[in-house]
């Protein structure tokens, strides 16, 4: 048997694996004899014993804040004890499959290595000693593993610190960076892998949220690099996290509790309020849009009107369908002005027509008639006039002859008001 046995099995050294330890070595060993006495079950669990030893510390040498960083929405145990002297003690209330979680969302371990753990710890649970059944573990079941494993994890590399986002970033908890020093790491975010971006990413968005000087302000320095090398599923998970915040406010662990107010004041930084979730998103701009309500209701507010339109725009065009009519109705208002004339808010607010598809268009024209803010001053003739250059422009952006002749149909309503 022995002449087939993988490496791992026949011959676990230093010398044969240089990233393994004496008490992986000694797991691997006892393996052996396990397999040699006929017992693959047993065998197999001091490979698995092995592989977590090693694979624990991968993660301690890659960087455990961002390992943190990485499970930190995972399910199971995850509490890391710093503090603890040895290995086992550190990472005792850490659950395995947490660890092989973390560690592949990392890019630490190989994809192939963390399915054949995954695989190891379904026989543990399903056709180990302690468990009856009828799916034995077969020595060739061990020999596969192992070699798996072996080329996928026990024969890579440790980790170096040097060339990854922990020994990267290691530096801006610590003290304010200067400009230059910002520049470089801005260099470095540009020539990451987009794993490396993925874990940056989380990293730096912790440290926004947790607001501790130094690091907030460093981090909030380079987020819109990391931010800008993201796709769009990655954003969107920065823009959930302002939503649970939103939803459940204690969630917010932070010391002075504004790790809200820091997530929206970064996507506003970043233009990424798209991303926030639909309702979460709604609610923003209600609130913002109530503002302008205020300011067009206040007698010589034309000066309100446009610092609550800058505070609107601010957010970006980016109205969920849910709270269309809410914020258009606003807006309509402040477009149309008055007796007197309007503020130049309108100007501010132009974006937020422009971005509107040809069913928007039309929702928004059907608003003179059918929402009582939208219509109320056009018993005037400056807003009347407003009122019907808006909707003749937006007549020029559409094509189907049956809306142009509806938007006819409005300006001619408004016409008779």
């Amino acid at each position: 048997m022995s002449d087939n046995l993988p490496v791992l099995l026949s011959s676990p050294s230093v010398v044969n694996f240089p990233a393994v330890v004496n008490t992986e070595i000694e797991f691997l060993s006892q393996a052996r004899k396990l397999l040699d006495a006929g017992f693959p079950d047993h065998s197999l669990l001091d490979i698995w014993n092995a592989a977590v030893h090693n694979l624990r510390r991968r993660v301690e040498a890659y960087g455990l804040d961002l390992f943190l960083s990485a499970i930190k929405d995972d399910s199971g145990r995850k509490k890391y004890d710093k503090d603890g002297e040895t290995i086992n003690e550190r990472w005792s209330g850490v659950d395995d499959m947490t660890l092989i979680s973390g560690a592949t969302k990392l890019g630490v371990l190989n994809k192939k290595a963390g399915k054949s753990l995954e695989m190891i710890n379904w026989m543990r649970n399903h056709a180990s000693p302690a468990h009856a059944s009828d799916s034995k573990v077969e020595i060739e079941d061990v020999f596969a593993l192992a070699l798996m494993l072996q080329k996928n994890l026990f024969e890579a590399e440790m980790p170096d610190p040097g060339h990854s986002p922990s020994g990267l970033f290691e530096p801006i908890k610590k003290s304010e960076l200067s400009n230059e020093s910002i520049e470089l790491l801005k260099d470095q975010i540009r020539a990451f892998k987009q794993g490396d971006i993925r874990i940056t990413f989380g990293f730096l968005l912790d440290l926004i949220t947790k607001g501790e000087s130094p690091a907030h302000n460093n981090a909030n320095n380079l987020f819109i690099e990391v931010w800008n090398k993201s796709n769009d599923d990655l954003r969107k998970t920065a823009g959930q996290r302002y939503h649970s915040y939103l939803l459940e406010p204690d969630s917010d662990t932070s010391e002075d509790g504004g790790a809200k107010i820091r997530v929206l004041e970064t996507l506003v930084k970043v233009d990424g309020i798209k991303f926030i979730p639909d309702a979460a998103r709604a609610s923003l701009y209600r609130h913002a849009v109530k503002q302008l309500a205020k300011a067009k209701d206040t007698s010589y507010g034309w000066t309100d009107e446009e610092k609550a339109a800058k505070a609107l725009n601010q957010f970006g065009p980016h109205v969920p369908s849910i709270a269309f009519e809410d914020v258009y109705q606003e807006i309509l208002t402040v477009w149309v002005g008055n007796y007197w004339g309007r503020s130049s808010a309108h100007l501010t607010l132009q974006p937020f027509i422009e971005v509107l598809n040809s069913n928007q268009l039309m929702s928004l024209s059907r608003l003179f008639l059918e929402n009582e803010r939208a219509n109320a001053e056009l018993v005037y003739s400056r807003p009347k006039n407003n009122a019907k250059d808006l909707l003749t422009a937006i007549k020029g952006k559409l094509t189907i002859q049956a809306s142009i002749d509806e938007i006819d149909e409005i300006i001619f309503a408004i016409k008779k008001m």
